[in-house]
């Protein structure tokens, strides 16, 4: 199996520009996961996924929430396409 991802963009307001390196490889690891895709069941040109940080959270339980909404939506995307 193998899933492409051309390029993650993680915005992250108020945290210093490491840390977000930090929490956009944790994603990214988290993502590699939590795909469990087939090539060509999901194409999609850009998701935009929206995640409010908790009060005191690691980055490592931000990383993992990101990851497991956008797995969910890429997951949606997936079903959607195969229903054409």
């Amino acid at each position: 199996m193998s899933i492409d991802i051309d390029r993650l963009s993680i915005r992250v307001s108020g945290v210093e520009r490491d840390t977000g390196r930090h929490l956009g490889r944790l994603v990214a690891e988290r993502l590699a996961a939590a795909l469990q895709l087939r090539p060509g069941e999901a194409s999609l040109e850009r998701l935009h996924v929206e995640v409010a940080a908790r009060p005191a959270e690691s980055p490592e339980s931000l990383a993992g929430r990101i990851a497991a909404q956008v797995a969910l939506l890429i997951g949606s995307e997936s079903a959607l396409e195969a229903g054409r």
